[in-house]
C-alpha cells in the first residue's frame, strides 16, 4: 500500500471516530406534539417539535392503521415565510423539506439547523403529509393530512402551528 493511500485511510479513520464518538446532543425541552388530521378529522398520528442548541427536530409519527407515503415540512419566523398561492393557501410541494417513503415508514425526523432562530423564538411550521390506511374499517385508504392548528387565510382545510424556540440553559 502507498504511504498516500495509508495516509488517507488513517485521516478516514480519525475523521469517522470523531464522528461516532461525538455525543448527541440533549434535546432542551418536552416536545410540542400536535395531531396529525388526515382527511380533516380522522387521528393518523402526531407531529411533535423540540430543539437543541443545534437543530429543530420535527417528528411525524404515525398510530396504526396509518402509514407515512410523503412528508413535507415548511417552518419560518412568520406565516408570510410558508410558500403560499396569492388567495394564501400553502403549496407543499414548494416547502423546503420533503420525503418520499417506499416502502411507507410509521415515523420520520426532520432535523433543520436552527441557524438564525434563537430561543425565545416564535415559529410557524406547516406538516404536510400524504398517509395510507387500508380503506376496510378506518374509512382511510389514502388522504391528505396536516398538523393540527389554526388554518391558512385561503379556503382550503390547511393548517399550521406554532413553537417557540427552547432555550437550552445559559446561552
Amino acid at each position: 500500500m502507498s504511504k498516500t493511500a495509508k495516509i488517507a485511510l488513517f485521516v478516514a479513520a480519525a475523521v469517522l471516530s470523531t464522528v461516532w464518538s461525538a455525543p448527541a446532543q440533549a434535546q432542551c425541552n418536552a416536545p410540542t406534539i400536535t395531531t396529525l388530521f388526515a382527511g380533516r378529522t380522522m387521528n393518523a398520528g402526531t407531529v411533535s417539535v423540540s430543539n437543541d442548541t443545534v437543530n429543530l427536530y420535527v417528528q411525524y409519527t404515525t398510530s396504526s392503521p396509518w402509514v407515512l407515503t410523503v412528508a413535507h415540512l415548511a417552518v419560518a419566523d412568520s406565516l408570510a415565510g410558508i410558500p403560499q398561492t396569492k388567495t394564501k393557501n400553502p403549496i407543499p410541494g414548494r416547502f423546503p423539506y420533503s420525503a418520499t417513503f417506499d416502502p411507507e415508514v410509521t415515523s420520520f425526523t426532520f432535523t433543520i439547523p436552527l441557524g438564525t432562530y434563537s430561543p425565545g423564538q416564535t415559529l410557524y411550521i406547516a406538516a404536510h403529509a400524504v398517509v395510507l390506511a387500508p380503506s376496510s374499517g378506518s374509512g382511510g385508504g389514502t388522504q391528505t393530512g396536516w398538523a393540527d392548528g389554526p388554518g391558512f387565510p385561503g379556503a382550503n382545510w390547511a393548517t399550521y402551528f406554532q413553537y417557540t424556540v427552547a432555550s437550552c440553559g445559559p446561552e
